[in-house]
C-alpha cells in the first residue's frame, strides 16, 4: 500500500481517509462544474476576443483542467494511490501534479502583472502590446518547468502528499545540500508568487487613480476590481495548504523532523479548502463582474456571437 510508505499515514485513521477522499471527489467535482461554465463562458461568447479575458481564461482553464484530471485519477477504476508507491509512478505524477499546481499558481501571477502593464501603457498613453499575450503564458509554463523539473535530475524528490492520494515536490527536506533547493522553490512559488500579485495590482490601482472618466479605461478599472476580488479568494483558498507547507520546510530546517504534525480534521480542510478555489473564482467572476456575469447566463446564446455568425454566413 502507498499509504504503508507516507510520512503523513499516521494522522488519518480508516474513517478520517474515507472522508478526505470523498471531500476531495467532491470539491473536485463542484470545482470542475462551476470552472468548466465560467471557461464556457469566457471562451464560446464573445470575451475571448478582449485580451484581458483571454489572458484570465488561461488562469480559469488551468485551474479546472487540474481539479478535472485528478478528478479522474481518483475513481476507483483509475485511482494511482495503490502505485504511486512505486518511484516511476510517483516521479510521473509528482511532475505533472507539481507542474500543473504551480502554473495554476503562476497564471493568476501573469494576470496581476497584465493589470499593472495595462495601467501603464494606458497612463502612458502607449499602444498595448499584443505579443505581450503571448508571453505571458510562455513565461508561465517556462517558470512551472523551472520549479517542477529539478527531482528529474536527482535535485529534492516527487513524494505523497498529506492526504497519501498523491504525489508532489516532496517538502521533507532532504539532508544533502539539495535541502536549499527544494525551500528555494517553495518560497519562490508561494512567497515570490503572492508579493507579486499584490505589488502588481497595488501599482495598476495607483496608476488608474489617474485615468481619466471615459468609457474605455473605466473598463479596465472595473476589470482590476475584478481581478482583485479573484487574487484574494484565490489567496485565501491557497493559504492554508501553503502555510502547512511551510511548516514542513520550516521544521526540517531547525530541527529535521516535524515534531508537532497537524490533525487530520486541520490537513482535510486545508485540501478542500485548496481544491475548492476554481469554484469560489466562478462564483467571484459572477457576482463582481458584469460582463462575464452576463455571458455566463448567455453562454449559449450570446447574441453578439450569433450575430457574427449570421454575417459569416
Amino acid at each position: 500500500m502507498a499509504t504503508q510508505s507516507c510520512f503523513w499515514s499516521d494522522i488519518f485513521d480508516e474513517q478520517s481517509r474515507a472522508n478526505l477522499n470523498t471531500g476531495f471527489v467532491v470539491t473536485g467535482a463542484v470545482s470542475t462544474l462551476l470552472g468548466s461554465w465560467l471557461n464556457l463562458a469566457l471562451l464560446l461568447t464573445n470575451l475571448r476576443k478582449d485580451l484581458c479575458y483571454r489572458n484570465f481564461a488561461f488562469f480559469a482553464f488551468i485551474a479546472c483542467v487540474r481539479r478535472a484530471v485528478s478528478l479522474l485519477t481518483h475513481l476507483p477504476l483509475l485511482n494511482y494511490a495503490e502505485i504511486s508507491g512505486e518511484n516511476m509512478s510517483c516521479n510521473f505524477y509528482g511532475f505533472w501534479e507539481t507542474f500543473f499546481g504551480v502554473l495554476e499558481v503562476e497564471c493568476l501571477t501573469h494576470v496581476c502583472i497584465e493589470r499593472y502593464v495595462v495601467a501603464k501603457y494606458n497612463t502612458r498613453g502607449w499602444p498595448i502590446q499584443k505579443n505581450h499575450y503571448i508571453l505571458y503564458p510562455c513565461l508561465c509554463v517556462l517558470f512551472a518547468l523551472a520549479y517542477s523539473c529539478p527531482p528529474l535530475f536527482g535535485i529534492g524528490k516527487y513524494g505523497l502528499d498529506f492526504s497519501c492520494q498523491s504525489c508532489i515536490l516532496d517538502m521533507v527536506l532532504p539532508m544533502t545540500w539539495h535541502r536549499y533547493v527544494v525551500v528555494a522553490i517553495f518560497l519562490l512559488r508561494s512567497v515570490k508568487s503572492t508579493g507579486f500579485m499584490l505589488t502588481m495590482l497595488i501599482w495598476a490601482r495607483n496608476l488608474e487613480a489617474k485615468y481619466n472618466d471615459s468609457t474605455e479605461l473605466m473598463k479596465e478599472m472595473r476589470f482590476t476590481e475584478s481581478v482583485i476580488v479573484v487574487t484574494i479568494v484565490n489567496l485565501i483558498c491557497w493559504m492554508p495548504i501553503a502555510v502547512l507547507r511551510g511548516w514542513v520546510v520550516l521544521s526540517y530546517l531547525l530541527s529535521d523532523n516535524v515534531h508537532i504534525k497537524p490533525s487530520a480534521c486541520v490537513m482535510q480542510w486545508a485540501i478542500w479548502i485548496h481544491w475548492i478555489s476554481p469554484a469560489i473564482t466562478a462564483m467571484a467572476m459572477f457576482v463582481v463582474d458584469d460582463r462575464a456575469h452576463k455571458k455566463m447566463l448567455n453562454v449559449c446564446n450570446d447574441e453578439e456571437v450569433n450575430e457574427e455568425n449570421k454575417k459569416k454566413e
